[in-house]
């Protein structure tokens, strides 16, 4: 039996209807500010919700309160072309490498970033403890290996890692000073936090724990 015409145009109107929640749900999820992530995590904080991530002693802390500062840094990481405002290019090229190896992802948080634009506003006795910690990986790297950190192998920068992490280390405080900087820049980015499963319209009452061990800490 052929159809009707009414039962083709009902036919052709349920299968619209069928395909457009398909099509809203390719829809791109919105982007995310630091302002908007900092309150997100500032919040967690004051109800001891975040304290695995970020600890109100860590160094970026106080910077996730400065909402001028967290917009300037998203309008700074959106730009093609820019050069790091306190590190030197070797400085910066070592803390984007071990960023990267010690939270994977940061390269694409673009934690070095993030990390260096903070860093040109903070004090100098915050600004000459990474200096400290950086040369520090930097002499380990020469010591170890006769080459800079951007210079080395995969495998020869795992080597570094996990000597300088170690509890007896006696640069272990230079790790772990460098690793906070890093986790924090990282957590506190969209990114980061869509990690752990945050959305903008999902609320957790704990935040779930960090998926990145990696046996360096």
């Amino acid at each position: 039996m052929v159809p009707s015409r009414a039962g083709r145009v009902r036919a052709q109107k349920m299968s619209a209807a069928t395909d457009l929640p398909v099509l809203q749900s390719l829809a791109t999820p919105r982007r995310v500010s630091r302002r908007e992530m900092a309150r997100v995590l500032l919040s967690a904080l004051a109800a001891s919700t975040a304290a695995p991530l970020i600890s109100a002693t860590h160094p970026i802390h106080k910077h996730l309160s400065n909402g001028a500062l967290l917009d300037s840094a998203d309008a700074r990481l959106t730009a093609e072309d820019s050069k790091p405002l306190f590190l030197s290019r070797q400085q910066f090229a070592a803390l984007d490498i071990l960023s990267e190896a010690i939270v994977p992802g940061s390269r694409t948080a673009q934690s070095a970033s993030f990390i260096d634009l903070l860093l040109s506003v903070d004090t100098l006795n915050a600004q000459e403890k990474i200096l400290a910690s950086l040369s520090a990986f930097e002499s380990n790297s020469q010591t170890s290996f006769h080459a800079e950190i951007a210079s080395l192998s995969a495998t020869q920068l795992n080597d570094l890692l996990t000597s300088l992490s170690a509890p007896d280390s006696a640069d272990h405080q230079h790790f772990a000073h460098l690793r906070d900087w890093i986790s924090g820049a990282y957590y506190s980015s969209e990114i980061g936090m869509r990690e752990l499963g945050w959305t903008p319209d999902r609320v957790f009452p704990s935040f779930p724990s960090c998926r990145h061990p990696e046996g360096h800490s």
